[in-house]
């Protein structure tokens, strides 16, 4: 999707990322926001977040026909100026040590035990069923809603919204007068944050197009 305002020339194009996809989707994605004058992009090198994520690192991915996404290019790789609108692994940690030490150990000891059951079990179409994301809460999401699960959305999810809108606004009051075009690569979740913050800021969607991640 590809943002504009009447209020700048700069445009925002969104590419939400999955955790698994086809090669030529990476490849394909990469190439066109790369392509950018500035490209946000994620990322927290963390052993937690292997944990959290280690039920997509354990999938058959080869019987799938899919891939685990692929680290974004490097600086002397892309013409875009890259800029790492993600919290440091110290932030993450310190976010990450207010969610309740019972939640935490829960989870380290269920991802395992998912990955296990879909590396066994798991079909491209089981897969692409939970991909499906609106830009508004579905009715299941509002009912699966708990305050004792607060503390880890904010770890893993808010204060890494936070980080990006800063990010952005910081590159969109650089670009006021300018043309530039930038894009946003990250992870389709955190994209609800982005188009709050777009709204907020009167740009709207002048452009869509699907971009398909894999055939179920």
């Amino acid at each position: 999707m590809i943002f504009r305002s009447r209020a700048t020339a700069a445009s925002i194009t969104l590419y939400p990322m999955v955790h698994v996809g086809e090669e030529s989707f990476y490849r394909d994605t990469y190439a066109e926001a790369f392509s950018h004058d500035v490209t946000l992009v994620e990322g927290v090198r963390s052993p937690v977040v292997r944990r959290l994520t280690r039920s997509y690192r354990w999938l058959n991915l080869a019987r799938l026909g899919l891939v685990l996404q692929s680290r974004a290019p490097t600086q002397d790789m892309v013409t875009a100026r890259i800029v790492k609108a993600d919290l440091s692994p110290e932030e993450f940690h310190r976010a990450w040590r207010k969610v309740p030490l019972a939640l935490r150990a829960t989870y380290f000891v269920m991802m395992p035990l998912v990955g296990l059951h879909r590396r066994l079990f798991a079909s491209r179409e089981s897969i692409a069923e939970k991909l499906s994301l609106e830009d508004r809460r579905s009715a299941e999401e509002i009912m699966m809603w708990s305050p004792g699960l607060e503390a880890l959305n904010q770890s893993v999810l808010h204060s890494r919204d936070a980080r990006l809108i800063e990010c952005l606004g910081a590159e969109l009051d650089a670009a006021a007068g300018s043309g530039k075009r930038i894009a946003i690569v990250y992870g389709a979740m955190h994209m609800r944050a982005v188009l709050r913050e777009l709204t907020r800021r009167g740009f709207h969607c002048s452009e869509a197009y699907w971009r398909t991640s894999f055939a179920s």
